[in-house]
């Protein structure tokens, strides 16, 4: 009777009745996942086999009363929701409420209609026209300039703006007019000898915040390299030059390292000078412990946040310096694909990661701290095979904000400008599948507000604010916009 209870209390709460619930008679197979036999013998009684409802509400096409993500169904059970359900962190523990959460979300309807559980994507119809109106400011968006397939841009010093393109050209925009050619002797990487799906050789643009007296700017490259009698392997390279003109000087290779492939990098410099950039390591196909995972390696550059200082050499200050085996640009780790960082106001950093399927993250970084993957995640496996979910390990950080269905994530940007007053402080996250502009309002670590800025527009692959305040975004379709105040 109390086990019935309990799960009455649990699950009752979390989902409201619908006409599924008449489907009591339906056959089901007994479970053999440790969630389904958790279920079997907390819930079954009451919302019967399979969750199809019974004396309980029906908990396979569920509303969901508190949301229906896998952190927010966990988030209920442990936490419960006064007066009818109470809290049961202290009768479950993670990796048990874990187990139930993913059992609960391999039998539900609503899930199995959506089997990559992950937004579709949906079509692009391109930026509104005219004014729109958000929760505190009304805008427009205007169109700056076309380019090629692109990755990332920033801003020089007389406000003329670089971009790259994928396919190895750098790009300058002068109000509002591209160059007709690229910037020569620019590094371009080698996308043509990738034998990956992502075929990028020229990734992400940083200019040095002191580039008007120093005039660097920092490009991050990729190449194919041939290994006698072995398999040929990525390089990601750091470089750094100068622009004088049309023409790329002072050429200088910082940093490099090898990667299985390169579908994500930023980079970004604090106020100290010092760059910071990211890798992905997301391998589908990866048979071996989580523990031993090489975004889990501390000698490894995959699935890090590294840091360095502006000539190239790791900032003597990063955490793991001097830790026998340790690379020492490692700044933090168990990342898998972050595919967009900046700062805020107070130094602090703050990176936008994509998950496996569900699981997108905003993540506030520390330094020497272990975000996860694939330890934890609230995502799950491509090949849809059930297992329990594990989102939660002593010593591993928790995201800000975590998306599921995930919208696949892209860059993020902190607004400080004065042509929007009341975004000032609100983090801008973009996102591929889903086509939006997120804002994010975030106090404690806890994201208090989530409000869409632009929806169905393109895919967005970066974000930055200019320097007049107004905010720009890059289209995968090579289209540079700007968001500007509606008068």
């Amino acid at each position: 009777m109390r086990q019935a209870a309990w799960a009455l209390a649990v699950l009752g709460a979390l989902a409201v009745w619908t006409p599924a619930a008449a489907q009591v008679g339906l056959e089901t197979p007994p479970p053999t996942t440790p969630g389904g036999k958790r279920y079997d013998q907390l819930c079954a009684s009451c919302h019967g086999p399979g969750g199809r409802g019974a004396q309980a509400p029906n908990l396979v096409d569920p509303v969901w009363k508190y949301g229906g993500g896998d952190a927010a169904i966990a988030l209920s059970i442990a936490k419960g929701h006064a007066p009818q359900m109470p809290a049961f962190e202290g009768v479950l523990d993670a990796p048990a409420i874990g187990e139930l959460v993913a059992y609960l979300k391999e039998s539900s309807k609503a899930v199995a209609a959506d089997a990559n559980v992950s937004a579709p994507e949906i079509p692009s119809l391109g930026p509104p026209k005219g004014i729109v109106r958000s929760a505190v400011a009304d805008f427009r968006v205007e169109h700056v300039v076309k380019v090629g397939v692109p990755y990332g841009f920033d801003f020089l010093p007389d406000g003329r703006i670089l971009i790259t393109e994928i396919a190895g050209a750098l790009r300058i925009v002068d109000k509002g007019r591209l160059a007709p050619d690229p910037v020569r002797g620019a590094p371009t990487g080698d996308a043509a000898s990738l034998n990956t799906y992502f075929k990028r050789g020229l990734l992400d643009v940083a200019v040095h915040p002191d580039a008007k007296s120093n005039g660097w700017v920092y490009l991050g490259t990729t190449r194919r390299i041939a290994v006698a009698g072995g398999e040929p392997f990525v390089q990601a390279r750091i470089s750094r030059g100068r622009i004088v003109g049309d023409r790329w000087l002072d050429d200088r290779t910082l940093l490099e390292f090898p990667l299985p492939q390169i579908n994500a990098m930023r980079m970004a410099f604090d106020k100290q000078r010092r760059l910071y950039l990211s890798t992905p390591w997301s391998d589908h196909d990866y048979a071996g412990t989580a523990a031993a995972a090489p975004s889990q390696d501390l000698g490894s550059p995959q699935g890090k946040i590294l840091r360095m200082t502006d000539d190239g050499h790791y900032a003597p200050d990063n955490p793991f310096v001097g830790r026998p085996g340790a690379y020492p640009y490692v700044f933090s780790y168990g990342h898998r694909e972050p595919l967009g960082f900046a700062f805020d106001a107070d130094g602090e950093l703050w990176e936008a990661e994509n998950g496996p399927r569900g699981g997108d993250e905003l993540n506030h970084v520390r330094a020497g701290r272990n975000y996860g993957w694939p330890a934890i995640t609230w995502g799950h496996r491509y090949d849809a095979r059930p297992i329990a979910s594990n989102p939660d390990q002593p010593g591993m950080e928790q995201p800000v904000v975590s998306w599921v269905p995930s919208p696949a994530v892209s860059a993020v940007a902190v607004y400080s400008g004065k042509a929007f007053p009341r975004w000032k402080g609100s983090l801008f996250v973009g996102s591929l599948k889903q086509k939006t502009l997120y804002r994010v309002v975030v106090r404690a670590d806890r994201a208090v507000l989530q409000e869409t800025i632009l929806t169905d527009v393109d895919r967005i692959r970066d974000v930055a604010e200019g320097p007049e305040g107004y905010l720009y975004f890059l289209t995968d379709s090579g289209d540079l916009f700007r968001i500007v105040p509606a008068k």
